[in-house]
């Protein structure tokens, strides 16, 4: 593990368009995952300052891999996109396509509501501003299914300001979001799941 030199508050260190960064919390020391622009997309709360420090190499390690374990089962993760945006939806799916994820687009939070439920995806990847269903209502659904709330869900919206209920999202982007931060959090999140029993094959868009 390499020595911290860094005070509360420096880079610790940087990946592509991410940088981690420590700073004081109400109950320790706080470690967060920043976009170049400084937008927080992931926070981790340690109890002291080397337990910081060991989180902060964790991250590090993570994100150094390229590639993320394949599962028991030998299939590839499965990501539900919900994104009304076509454009943005295809640049999505494509990158994590590209980056060993299957994945599935959705137009509308009833529609994904209701394939989430079906397929239980290893990761939900969601924009608030949807046609028919806010975003932060879509995730509190999500949460509240016993099927559904384990699974990973993040954020990428460009009214990060909505985000009232911090504890629904495991994490938040702000668009516009450039595609390595987004595999690099959603490679975060996916490691979660790596481990979990096989299931049948979800479909892909």
């Amino acid at each position: 593990m390499p020595e911290f030199h860094s005070t509360l508050g420096d880079t610790i260190w940087r990946e592509g368009g991410v940088r981690c960064v420590m700073v004081p919390s109400g109950v320790g020391t706080a470690v967060e995952l920043r976009t170049d622009q400084g937008a927080v997309f992931l926070r981790k709360q340690a109890p002291t300052i080397t337990a910081a420090r060991n989180e902060a190499e964790f991250l590090r390690l993570l994100l150094h891999r390229d590639d993320a374990s394949p599962p028991p089962s030998g299939l590839k993760p499965f990501a539900l996109i919900v994104e009304d945006e076509q454009d943005t939806a295809d640049a999505y799916r494509e990158a994590l396509r590209f980056s060993g994820v299957r994945a599935l687009t959705m137009p509308n939070g009833h529609d994904a509501l209701r394939r989430a439920e079906e397929l239980i995806p290893d990761l939900i990847i969601l924009d608030y501003r949807l046609p028919d269903l806010h975003g932060r209502d879509l995730c509190r659904q999500l949460r509240a299914n016993p099927d559904t709330m384990q699974v990973p869900i993040l954020v990428v919206t460009a009214s990060p300001q909505d985000n009232t209920d911090s504890d629904c999202p495991d994490a938040v982007l702000t668009k516009p979001c450039l595609l390595p931060t987004l595999l690099a959090a959603s490679r975060l999140l996916l490691r979660r799941v790596m481990a979990a029993p096989s299931r049948p094959a979800a479909p892909t868009a």
